[in-house]
């Protein structure tokens, strides 16, 4: 059996329906390249704007810390002892006022 004119593509004996069939599945394919280059490039950008945000955040904590000063021991008891001297005064500021009549 002798095939058609009508089924061949430029006489070169693929048929136009497998012509068209692999047209079809490159522009199929054309389309899921652009469109997972283009998520590519979203994810890309995303990823590229947390580690500015992360880095930017590690940055203003330092920033912090380095502002904050820790207390030594010694400075934390010169302080307890002092808020102890002025309780004393205190107390013995309040006893000498009660004992004192008003007026």
């Amino acid at each position: 059996m002798a095939e058609s004119g009508s089924d061949k593509s430029g006489g070169r004996g693929v048929p136009d329906g497998l012509k068209e069939a692999i047209e079809g599945a490159f522009a199929a394919t054309e389309r899921t390249r652009a469109q997972a280059q283009d998520l590519t490039e979203k994810t890309r950008n995303r990823a590229q704007g947390l580690v500015d945000e992360v880095t930017r955040r590690g940055s203003d904590a330092r920033g912090t810390l380095d502002g904050l000063r820790l207390v030594s021991r010694d400075e934390l008891r010169q302080v307890e002892e002092r808020i102890d001297e002025i309780s004393s005064r205190l107390a013995e500021l309040e006893r000498k006022s009660k004992a004192q009549p008003e007026g």
